[in-house]
């Protein structure tokens, strides 16, 4: 289908999509289930399989992600071509069944770990186990050839995550037209808090120096840097005082913040800050999904919105799993704020 024909039906497909996911003042509804088969039910048209309690949980989660990806994949298919920044977005998930085969090899496991099926999109040959140099074989991805690395794993990690980062920003930076300066500050902001997320923790929970921290970055430029478009947000906070709410109060961030208590002793607390970002994210990302209805803005946006769908299908599961507190549960899947209409008032920038 021609690019402005396939684009109408994309934002005709994916608003009535929108309209039956679990976002939104409907995603409370999940975590009011009362057991993991109510929860199956309530998401799922297909009936419970038969697997054990204990497999239960996870079950659900999966089946989650990939009924997202038949989605997100048959709207991609509506393009005669789409965009590599598009189909980029999905090959994260890519990213992560190379770390979970990388795992699976290293710990001398015999079945390949469960993979997100992404079809024609998918960037390594999965159907190789447990031979890694073919699985990665004509794919950005064949630098790891063997399981003789050098470096710790979580570096190797890294790296994998921090190449995906850059094919991103490459391929948002060569979008045409409008959608381009839209995606691009999107992009920006979003990786950006995620690198400002990761250095309060590892300021609050492994108390790393500053130099540290900032090698632990990701980036889109030569180096992690001020200058970096995705890094200031993170080096401007390295000389804040994680126990002083004075330093913090009149940043940008202060609205993030968790409040102080009554005592007036107050840390900062990295998963609550985490939490309201991401209740502006999605009010952010259904606000541009609208904005910008025949373009590539909208099916990026929906793919955000359906990941923060996943997010609180995880929640809600691990809720009832752990029969915790349901409340909490929604906290932390970033919709409480925004279930109160909070965060409906959200800014482009």
């Amino acid at each position: 289908m021609e690019k402005s024909g396939a684009e109408s039906y994309i934002y005709a497909k994916a608003s009535g999509l929108l309209k039956k996911s679990w976002i939104s003042e409907r995603a409370v509804s999940l975590f009011n289930a009362e057991s993991l088969s109510s929860l199956w039910d309530m998401i799922f048209s297909v009936p419970e399989p038969a697997v054990p309690q204990l497999l239960f949980a996870n079950k659900i989660e999966t089946e989650a992600v990939s009924s997202f990806v038949r989605e997100y994949s048959k709207l991609l298919d509506m393009y005669d071509k789409p965009s590599a920044f598009l189909t980029g977005l999905l090959q994260q998930y890519d990213v992560e069944n190379l770390k979970a085969i990388i795992s699976a090899l290293d710990n001398g496991e015999e079945k390949h770990p469960h993979l997100v099926n992404l079809g024609s999109y998918r960037l390594i040959s999965y159907e190789n186990w447990p031979d890694i140099k073919k699985i990665t074989a004509n794919s950005p991805f064949d630098w790891i050839n063997d399981l003789n690395f050098e470096e710790e794993r979580q570096k190797i990690d890294f790296k994998l995550d921090l190449q995906m980062i850059n094919s991103l920003w490459k391929s948002v930076n060569s979008i045409k037209g409008e959608a381009k300066e839209v995606l691009k500050d999107y992009f920006i902001y979003q990786w950006s808090v995620k690198n400002l997320i990761w250095a309060m923790r590892l300021k609050v929970y492994y108390n790393f120096s500053d130099s540290r921290i900032i090698e632990n970055l990701y980036y889109v430029s030569s180096a992690p840097s001020k200058q970096d478009p995705i890094c200031s947000f993170a080096i401007d906070i390295l000389s804040k005082r994680v126990d002083s709410y004075e330093d913090w109060e009149k940043s940008r961030f202060a609205e993030y913040l968790n409040p102080r208590n009554e005592s007036g002793v107050w840390n900062l607390n990295p998963a609550w800050v985490e939490q309201r970002f991401r209740s502006r994210e999605f009010a952010r990302a259904k606000k541009l999904f609208h904005q910008y209805p025949m373009s590539e803005v909208s099916l990026a946006m929906f793919f955000t919105l359906k990941r923060q769908e996943l997010n609180c299908i995880r929640a809600a599961t691990e809720a009832i799993r752990l029969g915790s507190d349901r409340k909490e549960a929604m906290y932390v899947a970033g919709i409480a704020g925004m279930i109160k209409g909070e965060d409906e008032n959200v800014s482009d920038k």
